[in-house]
């Protein structure tokens, strides 16, 4: 595939034309010559073989296909935005930590690591973006994250992989479900259960986890992806628009009308991906943070009955045998 001429600016000029409705008046907005702007946006539609802007006497505005290009890019030219501001930020206030999350800061793993990490080292800035799986380990291969919380990350070159917690999955079902009277839940019985996840990135690894466990075809799976935010979508659960999956953190928030169950051995693996060369001290101390934390997010999982002990002694011997030959005393 040949590499795309789209850069940057092109966007810019696009997200300006669009919010001013006139090429002459977006050229004023940025300081450009008109013909620039005309230039780059006919450059952008030239590569994508379509026109992003219908023209009027009265000025211009976006075809169809040139909304969903801008729904595509405006969030990225946004980002990059955000980030050099963070950057100049950072460069004039010391010390901070680039960390990218899949899912949410509200996972009681995460709120305790990060406030404990706080307390230890309050002169460090830390800077949070949410991303896929992929996303986060292309950006810490890049040298764009300092760390990534990622989910099911497989091994790979240029970053290492340092076990966090195993998350138990649960359905997430409105109350009187039949299927609320069992203890656990088993990938069989949800076959044929009409699913809802979010449009948002852990809803795109949802719906391939989802098809991966439930191994069905593709066109016979129902799995609906809704422009909602988390909890909207278990709203959309308690009053009977589908089922879920989720993690502990949903089942500790006590959601009313909405009922957990585990489903049987459906473990994620979450893991904090960073660079395999020299960690600055920062970055070490989150690490080891991390292990205790991970300890004790397990014990509390099994006290509650939601990890069988033998799948938790597998867990640790996984870990033990990736310690390079180094026996941790609490595996002796």
């Amino acid at each position: 595939m040949p590499r795309s001429k789209i850069e940057l600016r092109h966007v810019r000029y696009i997200i300006a034309a669009a919010e001013s409705g006139s090429f002459r008046r977006a050229a004023h907005d940025l300081g450009v010559e008109q013909s620039a702007i005309s230039r780059r946006i006919r450059d952008v539609e030239d590569e994508i073989g379509a026109q992003l802007f219908r023209r009027h006497p009265a000025g211009v505005e976006l075809t169809d296909i040139g909304r969903q290009f801008l729904h595509q890019a405006s969030p990225g030219a946004h980002q990059i935005g955000s980030a050099l501001e963070r950057a100049r930020t950072d460069a004039a206030t010391g010390r901070h930590l680039t960390v990218g999350l899949f899912g949410p800061l509200t996972m009681g793993f995460l709120t305790e690591l990060f406030g404990a990490f706080r307390r230890d080292r309050p002169g460090t800035r830390l800077r949070f973006s949410e991303a896929s799986t992929p996303d986060l380990i292309a950006a810490v291969r890049r040298g764009q994250l300092d760390i990534g919380v990622v989910a099911e990350a497989p091994p790979g070159q240029g970053y290492a992989i340092t076990h966090l917690w195993d998350e138990p999955v649960y359905l997430a079902m409105p109350e009187g479900d039949p299927l609320a009277d069992q203890k656990a839940i088993r990938w069989c019985d949800l076959r044929d259960r009409h699913f809802v996840v979010t449009d948002l990135v852990t809803g795109d690894f949802a719906k391939a986890y989802l098809e991966r466990q439930l191994q069905a075809p593709r066109n016979a799976l129902r799995v609906e992806q809704l422009s909602v935010t988390r909890e909207s979508l278990m709203q959309i659960v308690a009053h009977g628009g589908g089922v879920t999956i989720a993690g502990s953190a949903h089942v500790r928030s006590g959601l009313s009308g909405v009922t957990f169950r585990p489903i049987e051995d459906a473990m994620l693996r979450y893991g904090a991906v960073h660079s395999r060369g020299t960690l600055h001290r920062d970055l070490e101390h989150l690490l080891k943070l991390s292990k205790s934390f991970s300890e004790k997010d397990q014990a509390r999982f099994v006290r509650q009955r939601l990890i069988r002990p033998e799948l938790r002694r597998e867990v640790r011997a996984d870990r033990y045998r990736g310690a390079r030959g180094r026996t941790p005393d609490r595996l002796q």
